[in-house]
């Protein structure tokens, strides 16, 4: 993360739901989730979004659906 009060900022990412940005200066990843930020690493930001398609696909396959490679997943 940057030492610098003003990072510049690269959105990676965004939907109704949230957005990801990435700091030009420092490369620090930030996900933000309505009024909660997060600031993550790129291994960390990977990490998280494995877990989540995993959760989605475990979700969808409780309730008896089955994902087709061709439907969106993730936040974006």
């Amino acid at each position: 993360m940057s030492d610098s009060k003003t990072c510049r900022h690269q959105t990676l990412a965004h939907s109704r739901f949230a957005q990801v940005q990435r700091c030009l200066d420092c490369g620090c990843i930030s996900l933000h989730v309505g009024s909660i930020t997060m600031r993550l690493d790129e291994n960390a930001l990977e990490g998280l979004s494995e877990l989540l398609s995993e959760a989605v696909s475990t979700l969808h396959f409780r309730k008896g659906i089955v994902l087709t490679s061709d439907q969106p997943r993730g936040l974006a």
